[in-house]
């Protein structure tokens, strides 16, 4: 999601003089930062990150946009009738010059959870009301599909957010945002409840004309508003803010409005340094849609190319918004924007056999969702489409499922324009590399390429962890996946160490089954032999089943563990830290590690292996490849604009 500048009109009676409170300098923090290119995009970082939760968070979904206000006051629901207005910010803005500093307390919201995809994004920040620069940091509360997500996250406009872990309605978040020294700032987000805190320096240039406390409707990667979910009051407390020359600044408070100008969120006056902001709103009713589908030609070889065609129609108007194209759970392509109410695109990957191909309407703000299916004829006995890639290459793949490629890696395909329920947590190839498969943290499946479709959690009837009034759902999201040793299955590891196996993936055993494993999983990591795993948890430790052997593991460090993965012959694992460390065990070689250049609110993300296992790759959540041993510098997203963090990578 995108989080947007307001735009608002403030009457000058609704204008009051702010005492200005100093905030005190927030000293000790790493920083390691690079300028941006543009003095508004995310560069390298340094964060000091205490949070040992290993679960991805749903980054590159829901983001902030600077203030969208409204020229005129109009007739009100309710809220103060001198209020300024905004689509998309309610809260309270401070104006003024040079604001070097932004601080405030707040208790997490609670969203009940809904089918509906809904959001709410509360948060401090700097910039945003009378430009279109912002840097910003709080906690977000997204509900879709029967389960409500909750996370904290930073962003600094025009670049997306990035989460940096989940936190839990009720929390006391303490966040501050500091400008240490021209154009570099650090950020502070504490979980009071949990006692757990990330922090680090960010570069960033910004204009420093205005500090703000906001309840958000946040946008889409395609800057469409999204609808505010019902987050119930949450209360600010401790505001502070301070600058060089902003002692006579205006606090405003605002309100926002949907689209027929009707408050659906208001603040109350502040008092003692605190103020409420209450959800006025009402639930949406979206206009109903029917999606017709055609394909051309109906019948091909495997391999060929088919144009999927789709007519969305409404009685209430033209709908917006996207179509996508699927053949049981693999993804074969999504258009752009509608136009007229048609839109079309072209893929060769379609499986062979008789296919059902549904098309799928993701909806707007203002239509629902809606599908229709036709049938596509693919020649089984036709060329295949996928052959042994030679050399050396890698993919990266983002929360939204956006893949990358380097080398002599081939895209297949990815699910970086479909509006996810729950975002993309693991990669993994074929092993000719003629394919991938995608997860998602609901054990979904997306495959591409030569990669076959052997089953998914959803396709088993079980919800999503943390899913309401569901009788079979799972225990904890899942967080990667990786192929049985003849691409003939997959096996899924949860957070909570389950292991899932697909196809003819043999299950060895999970953590659940001897009692518990200590620390959330983060990685599964096949065997040579396909007869046992290792299975590696934040806290550095490495359980075995089947006929894996064991090899050592690090234990607790300071850092926790991120991704792990084996040598070419099975006889040995390197382990990835956060903080960029990587350890070998067995038979596997220390190469080199980014120690000191990753970490925080940029952590080593993922460690892939070279072939022949005689180098090794090392991804960051901004994009960052570092290359060791023979693994060649192919490229990377770094300093690139990304709709979610880098969460997997592998390579060849």
């Amino acid at each position: 999601m995108n989080r947007r500048a307001i735009h608002i009109a403030v009457p000058s009676q609704a204008r009051v003089v702010m005492v200005l409170v100093a905030l005190a300098v927030i000293a000790g923090l790493s920083v390691s930062s690079s300028p941006s290119a543009q003095g508004a995009t995310v560069p390298s970082q340094s964060i000091q990150a205490d949070w040992d939760h290993a679960a991805p968070v749903p980054s590159g979904q829901p983001h902030s946009e600077p203030a969208h206000l409204l020229p005129t006051i109009g007739p009100h629901i309710s809220g103060a009738t001198e209020t300024a207005e905004s689509t998309n910010w309610s809260g309270y803005i401070a104006t003024g010059s040079d604001f070097t500093a932004v601080s405030a307390q707040w208790v997490v919201p609670t969203v009940q959870p809904s089918e509906a995809s809904q959001f709410s994004s509360t948060w401090i920040g700097i910039d945003g009301a009378t430009n279109t620069s912002l840097i910003q940091a709080g906690t977000e509360q997204d509900t879709s599909d029967g389960a409500t997500t909750y996370y904290a996250w930073y962003e600094l406009l025009p670049a997306l957010s990035i989460p940096v872990e989940y936190v839990s309605p009720g929390d006391v978040m303490k966040v501050s945002i500091v400008e240490n020294s021209p154009g570099t700032w650090s950020i502070v987000i504490a979980d009071l409840t949990s006692e757990q805190t990330v922090s680090g320096s960010v570069a960033y240039n910004t204009p420093q004309t205005s500090a703000e406390w906001i309840e958000e409707a946040p946008s889409s990667a395609s800057r469409q508003h999204l609808t505010l979910a019902d987050f119930g009051t949450v209360q600010f407390s401790d505001l502070a803010v301070s600058g060089s020359n902003n002692g006579a600044g205006v606090l405003s408070p605002v309100d926002m409005v949907d689209a027929s100008d009707r408050v659906i969120s208001s603040p109350g006056a502040i008092s003692n340094d605190s103020f409420s902001i209450a959800y006025d709103g009402e639930a949406p009713t979206l206009a109903s849609t029917t999606t017709s589908v055609a394909v051309s030609p109906t019948s091909v070889p495997l391999g060929g190319s088919v144009t999927y065609s789709a007519t969305v129609a409404s009685a209430s108007g033209e709908p917006t918004g996207t179509v996508s194209f699927a053949s049981g759970s693999k993804v074969l392509c999504v258009t752009g924007q509608l136009v007229n109410g048609t839109a079309s695109c072209t893929s060769s990957s379609a499986p062979g056999g008789i296919d059902a191909i549904t098309a799928t309407y993701s909806g707007d703000s203002n239509f629902a969702g809606s599908s229709s299916t036709t049938n596509l004829q693919v020649d089984a006995s036709g060329p295949t489409s996928a052959q042994t890639t030679s050399g050396h290459g890698y993919w990266l793949v983002g929360s939204d499922g956006g893949i990358f490629t380097f080398g002599s890696a081939q895209f297949y395909g990815s699910t970086g324009s479909l509006d996810l329920q729950r975002p993309v947590v693991g990669m993994t190839p074929t092993g000719n590399r003629g394919g991938y498969w995608l997860v998602a943290s609901d054990g979904g499946i997306f495959s591409f390429g030569n990669a076959g479709y052997f089953g998914s959690i959803p396709g088993l009837g079980i919800a999503p962890a943390g899913a309401s009034a569901t009788a079979k759902k799972l225990n904890a999201p899942v967080v990667g996946m990786v192929p049985s040793s003849d691409d003939g299955g997959y096996f899924m590891v949860a957070s909570d160490g389950g292991v899932f196996a697909f196809g003819d993936a043999r299950f060895e055993g999970s953590c659940p089954g001897i009692g518990g494993c200590s620390g959330p999983a983060v990685a599964v990591v096949p065997d040579a032999s396909g007869n046992g795993y290792w299975l590696v948890t934040a806290t550095g430790n490495v359980y075995t089943f089947g006929d894996a052997s064991y090899y050592g593991a690090p234990g607790q460090q300071n850092s926790p563990v991120t991704s792990a993965v084996r040598t070419a012959d099975g006889k040995g694992y390197w382990i990835l830290f956060a903080n960029g460390t990587v350890d070998a065990y067995g038979d596997a070689t220390n190469l080199g590690a980014p120690v000191g250049q990753t970490g925080g609110l940029n952590p080593a993300s993922a460690i892939f292996v070279t072939s022949d296992g005689a180098g090794y790759w090392v991804s960051t959540a901004s994009g960052a490849v570092y290359n060791y041993g023979d693994a060649p510098n192919d490229g990377s997203m770094d300093g690139e604009q990304l709709n979610g963090a880098i969460i997997s990578a592998t390579g060849f």
